[in-house]
């Protein structure tokens, strides 16, 4: 554990301007943080005393973040109040809020959290579905959820000198296995309409994601493959803030990177790994690859391969 000054300054900086302070009788806060970057997730293990922590509106203006949070409870009891939604979170449960607004976690009892941190669009998952599973508590007692603190432990416990295509790999494994948890229960129970256009975005995008190394992949395909005309697929996705074909470009696009990254693919020449996803002009796969990783795909390649 920590000193209360240096708890206050780790949580802060670790979560975006995150504010602990007392509850109850405590006379003080404390805490400890161990966690891993794994390409696009980040996971933590986090325990303490009895306190609540919050981000507030100054937070999130001054550290503005593009990020969701799943706490899973491992010990204890959370209690996330998020606008007017509260989620009370016990062992064996999980929760997702929004770190991009503001929210108090109210931490209870000898408490321990697995905590997993992506951007929104980590998942590749329709963006109304996860602003639906964002209204309940989840299962982590049976089903795939079962090993999601396992996975967490996992990505702690390594010496961190794994090959660096390796932990995406591992973190993109972590991502899907976190979509699983979520799709394997009922969200609400609905049967209305709304929840039937929630299903068919859920099959388009896994269907996506099965035919991304297929070179006639596009909107058109995608709309017969489901029995709908295009424009009725545009009006499908039309909340989702991008299109079809955004979506199956960034999948590639994050597909690419894992076999850019992958020892064993050491010896592709980057072409050959951008070709394999479907980009076969090499000048504009640098550059929407720059666009969207902040790096060109030879930089990624070898910055990251230097710190494995």
């Amino acid at each position: 554990m920590t000193t209360d000054d240096t708890w206050r300054a780790e949580l802060g900086a670790t979560f975006a301007g995150l504010v602990p302070e007392p509850s109850g009788d405590e006379a003080g806060v404390d805490g400890r943080i161990d966690g891993a970057a794994l390409g696009d997730l980040r996971t933590y293990r986090v325990t303490g005393t009895p306190q609540v922590v919050r981000r507030t509106p100054r937070a999130v203006r001054r550290e503005p973040t593009e990020a969701l949070k799943v706490c899973l409870q491992v010990r204890g009891r959370a209690i996330v109040h998020q606008g007017d939604r509260e989620l009370v979170i016990g062992p064996g449960q999980f929760g997702v809020y929004d770190t991009r607004r503001a929210y108090d976690l109210r931490l209870e009892g000898d408490w321990e959290c697995s905590v997993l941190v992506f951007a929104p669009d980590a998942l590749a998952m329709p963006l109304r579905w996860l602003d639906t599973v964002m209204t309940r508590v989840h299962d982590a007692s049976s089903g795939p959820g079962t090993v999601l603190a396992p996975f967490v432990d996992a990505s702690l416990d390594g010496t961190g000198a794994e090959p660096a295509g390796s932990r995406v790999r591992f973190g993109d494994a972590g991502l899907r296995l976190l979509c699983s948890a979520l799709s394997s229960g009922d969200v609400d129970g609905r049967t209305d309409d709304d929840t039937h256009a929630q299903a068919q975005r859920m099959s388009i995008v896994d269907h996506i994601r099965r035919h991304l190394t297929d070179p006639s992949l596009s909107h058109r395909t995608v709309a017969h493959a489901h029995g709908m005309s295009p424009r009725s697929l545009d009006r499908l996705f039309q909340d989702e803030g991008r299109t079809v074909a955004t979506t199956v470009r960034t999948m590639r696009l994050e597909a690419a990177r894992r076999d850019l990254l992958d020892v064993r693919s050491r010896t592709v020449g980057i072409g050959a790994i951008a070709a394999r996803w479907c980009f076969l002009d090499p000048a504009y796969f640098s550059r929407i690859y720059k666009q969207h990783f902040g790096i060109s795909p030879s930089s990624d390649r070898a910055s990251l391969r230097s710190v494995a």
